[in-house]
């Protein structure tokens, strides 16, 4: 007769055990693997800060979890599940963006986000995505936080490279389809908050992390000094979805004259911001803004005596 010993009877029970409930179901049929989609998660990768001070978040989230998006097979809100490294992130449940969550760094250094959720049709998918926090320098922030917001104002129909009220003269933009010339108009050290901020501009892009996020230091660098779009960049902002900036209009309010310092002192300013979702198009504020600009040209070209 042949003997067996016991622990190895026990230890063959355990891994037959084991292989039994692997990939398997509560009925005992084996679960299907999960999809492995690179770009699941917007943004990936993805880039912060942290510098034991300010506050530095980012908001990623699943685009093909918004209705909006109208994805073919979409990805099932409630089994979205985020894993992250608690000794780099705090991580918080976020509204704003179907899909999404609010991470806040705790530290500097290269971590994971990772994510599983099922569409629509049963098929489970995962994701994962790089994250960067870079140590940012808190006098840095300082130098960066009062050039965005230095107050130096853009007056494109007065003040600025002519008289006060005088519409601008014809020419500089007309490659454009905009018989406008800008030059004089808009200081080299203009405030950033001309443009982005939460006010209810109809054509403003939000500067907070579900815009920012997926750029890199360098990336944000060159578009707000330089006008350079990363290839395969994207803005969040629905109107500019809809009618693209021209280059030669996005150069003319992204070629900033900044020192070094100041510059990675912006990178941490908008590293900083709270995370928000982009506004909705305002087309009444828009056309309101646009009748408005057309009525200061029409009386400086009449006060001018054109």
């Amino acid at each position: 007769m042949l003997r067996v010993s016991k622990n190895l009877l026990l230890a063959n029970l355990l891994i037959g055990a084991a292989l039994a409930g692997c990939g398997s179901s509560d009925d005992g049929t084996k679960e299907p693997p999960s999809v492995l989609i690179p770009a699941l998660i917007q943004f990936s990768p993805m880039y912060s800060a942290y510098d034991g001070e300010h506050t530095y978040q980012v908001s990623p989230f699943l685009p093909a979890a918004n209705p909006a998006n109208k994805d073919s097979d979409p990805i099932v809100e409630s089994s979205i599940k985020w894993t992250v490294d608690a000794a780099y992130l705090k991580q918080d449940p976020w509204t704003d963006i179907p899909g999404a969550t609010l991470l806040t760094t705790k530290k500097a250094g290269m971590t994971n986000v990772t994510v599983t959720a099922t569409r629509m049709s049963g098929v489970k998918v995962r994701g994962q995505s790089t994250l960067t926090i870079s140590p940012a320098n808190v006098d840095e922030w300082v130098k960066g936080d009062m050039r965005y917001s230095n107050g130096m104002t853009i007056n494109l129909f007065g003040g600025m490279g002519g008289a006060p009220g005088m519409a601008p003269p014809a020419g500089g933009m007309a490659k454009c389809g905009i018989p406008i010339d800008l030059t004089g108009r808009i200081p080299t050290n203009s405030a950033c908050t001309n443009c982005h901020n939460n006010m209810g501009n109809a054509i403003s892009v939000q500067h907070t992390p579900t815009q920012t996020a997926g750029y890199s230091n360098d990336d944000l660098v060159e578009i707000f000094t330089n006008a350079q779009k990363p290839a395969g960049g994207m803005f969040n902002s629905p109107l500019l979805k809809m009618a693209p900036m021209p280059d030669c209009i996005y150069k003319e309010f992204h070629t900033w004259q900044i020192d070094d310092d100041t510059k990675i002192g912006i990178v941490w300013k908008l590293r900083s911001i709270t995370p928000m979702k982009q506004q909705d198009v305002d087309f009444a504020k828009l056309a309101q803004q646009a009748m408005a600009a057309r009525m200061m040209m029409n009386a400086g070209a009449a006060g001018s005596g054109m």
